[in-house]
């Protein structure tokens, strides 16, 4: 294997653990992924990866030549379209030259994500369904404009911790407002149906697998930020009610 051609399948090996990463994947699915593109190509072996939630170290043996390649990942997003596109990339690695993965891996780079009106409608939508689920139809259109508003929040640009807070403190004010100024709302079923916009479910659910398969390290860091996520729902709820009694 020629210098040039193992610059370039590190290069796509590093691409494939990255973009799988920051869009939310778990370790042990970075990890194999990896390995899985590594050896798709003749004379690469031995393939090694060390991933943590913000860190690709890896390194594989070509002929006589041990190539290692290390990356952080600053921003880590949930993107399950993502997440497919390289699963299915992954998948089809073996039957691919790497000019065509490189092509592929661009292509996926530039795969952008929903619009920010059709992720805030989704917002409303979910919330107004999980109204409905608790047999509330008749706060049905007050969850789904409250579930609009939270949905604006949470998908502007500012830091994602102050945002949660920020959509814990307006879905819990509103429906108390609302009650003041003698609108009939449930307080309670309107803020619970709006709740898991924030909930942070992927988080949890790498978390766990991440203990399963006794990579404690990255379980620890995603159970740290689970718990930070719940610590601003709760201190978004505490603040609302705080300002109400005041």
């Amino acid at each position: 294997m020629e210098p040039k051609e193992t610059s370039q399948l590190a290069r796509i090996v590093m691409r494939t653990g990255k973009i799988l990463l920051s869009s939310g994947g778990d370790v042990v699915s970075v990890k194999n992924a990896m390995k899985h593109v590594c050896v798709s190509q003749p004379l690469a072996t031995k393939p090694e990866a060390v991933i943590s939630s913000n860190t690709l170290l890896f390194s594989f043996k070509a002929e006589h030549q041990i190539i290692t390649r290390v990356s952080e990942v600053n921003k880590v997003s949930n993107d399950i379209n993502k997440i497919a596109l390289i699963n299915q990339f992954v998948q089809n690695s073996h039957s691919m030259t790497m000019k065509e993965m490189e092509e592929e891996l661009d292509r996926i780079e530039q795969e952008k994500p929903h619009s920010r009106a059709m992720r805030i409608l989704a917002s409303g939508i979910c919330s107004a369904g999980f109204g409905f689920f608790f047999s509330d139809w008749a706060d049905a259109i007050y969850i789904f404009f409250i579930g609009l508003g939270a949905g604006w929040i949470l998908t502007s640009k500012i830091n994602r911790i102050l945002a949660i807070m920020a959509a814990a403190f307006f879905v819990t004010i509103c429906p108390i407002l609302l009650q003041m100024i003698h609108i009939p709302i449930g307080i309670e079923t309107t803020v619970v149906s709006n709740m898991p916009l924030m909930v942070p479910g992927m988080v949890i659910f790498n978390s766990i697998r991440d203990i399963i398969n006794a990579n404690y390290q990255a379980a620890a860091a995603r159970f740290a930020e689970a718990i930070l996520i719940a610590a601003s729902i709760a201190a978004g709820t505490g603040i609302a009610l705080a300002v109400v009694l005041l």
